[in-house]
């Protein structure tokens, strides 16, 4: 008896830390500030080569980034899926080509939501895409 008793101990605790382990694995990849997100697209923009990128959280709830010419920075919050950006501030270099950073900055002024695959994040207000990145650790 007190040999199965060890063994249904010993099966229950393996399967508690199995989950333990696949949940802190999905939930770590999921996870806005584990990465840089590079901007592949804003809005029917594509952002190319321009090296546009955002983080978050380099302290809690603040966000920092480049637009392609300019460096910007602000705050944020996120409940959930539920995503607000908020005082953002630029570096105002004159820059020959403004068309993907307006197109940046146009989407995370009005974006509400977001969602994680594998390693792109989407920003969307309502069900509209509004810019795609890809994550790069």
């Amino acid at each position: 008896m007190k040999i199965s008793s060890a063994i249904a101990t010993i099966i229950l605790g393996l399967f508690i830390f199995s989950a333990c382990a696949s949940r802190k694995a999905a939930s770590g990849s999921q996870s806005l500030t584990s990465q840089k997100w590079t901007l592949l697209s804003a809005g029917d923009v594509d952002a190319g080569s321009s090296g546009a990128f955002i983080e978050f959280g380099a302290a809690p709830g603040e966000v920092r980034g480049k637009a392609g010419c300019n460096g910007f920075g602000g705050n944020y919050t996120s409940e959930g899926n539920n995503l607000k950006l908020g005082g953002l501030m630029a570096t105002k270099m004159a820059c020959p080509a403004l068309d993907v950073e307006n197109a940046f900055f146009r989407a995370l002024e009005v974006t509400e939501r977001y969602e994680i695959r594998k390693d792109s994040l989407f920003l969307y207000q309502g069900d509209k895409l509004l810019a795609t990145l890809k994550g790069n650790q």
